[in-house]
């Protein structure tokens, strides 16, 4: 057979098997042999159910809590109708979900919690595999002459998300009453092999924020300053600087 042949019939019985326009689907049946077992179309029809069957499997070990919030059947019928906007392109299954969190905010705008808790879902994947990175050390924190930390250089390693979330998609994740300063959204960061995330307050985001596009220690005690005594604001910010070391968040400078 010719390349250009079989490149053709294999073009189209993944199309007909996957929904994917990359060939011509409905030349797939010619292709398949059918008997009193089960027509051609039949047998291509049990492998584009499987298929979709696989994508749901793998969509709902993605967002494991969103399924479980919405039961088995519901989370089908969204998976079908997620996947149908958003197909598998990617070589890698890992990308299968990344739409998710934002469809899910428009598909269905009076759940917002729903949509918080995929796109927290959706961060802690995200960053579990990231490249690593040396995180800033709390000894070398020790070590530093105090006349240093105003030009000390801060940054984030990249396994983090800052996140958009209030307290509603905190209580969906461990089915707490939303209790909980969170109108700085979320941090969702990995320190060595273990994904963590926890709530924000507003300023401790904006100086996250300010971290993440780069800044010096200096600039942090000074943002703080602005509402309240320097002393204050040197104490808030190196409980922050210190925490945020503990966690392996901060990227060494060298």
């Amino acid at each position: 057979m010719p390349p250009d042949e079989l490149a053709g019939q294999q073009a189209a019985l993944f199309a007909r098997i996957t929904g994917l326009p990359v060939g011509d689907a409905a030349r797939a049946a010619s292709f398949v042999v059918g008997d009193a077992r089960g027509s051609a179309e039949r047998r291509l029809q049990v492998y584009a159910t499987m298929y979709r069957l696989r994508m749901a499997e793998a969509l709902e070990s993605q967002f494991p809590r969103v399924a479980a919030r919405l039961g088995v059947e519901e989370f089908g019928r969204l998976s079908v109708a997620f996947l149908a906007d958003f197909p598998s392109r990617h070589a890698s299954l890992r990308e299968l979900g990344r739409q998710l969190p934002a469809w899910l905010a428009a598909a269905r705008p009076d759940q917002p919690a729903l949509a918080g808790l995929a796109r927290l879902e959706w961060a802690r994947d995200d960053v579990f595999d990231l490249a690593d990175q040396r995180p800033l050390a709390v000894e070398t924190l020790r070590a530093l002459p105090p006349e240093r930390f105003a030009e000390l250089p801060l940054g984030l390693i990249d396994a983090h998300r800052l996140l958009d979330l209030d307290a509603t998609a905190f209580a969906l994740w461990d089915e707490a009453p939303a209790e909980r300063d969170a109108r700085g959204g979320a941090l969702v960061w990995r320190q060595d092999v273990t994904v963590y995330h926890r709530a924000l307050g507003a300023s401790e985001r904006t100086a996250l924020d300010a971290v993440a596009r780069g800044t010096r220690f200096g600039t942090i005690c000074e943002q703080l300053a602005i509402d309240r005594s320097d002393e204050e604001a040197a104490a808030q910010a190196f409980a922050w600087l210190s925490t945020w070391a503990i966690d392996g968040l901060l990227r060494d400078p060298t």
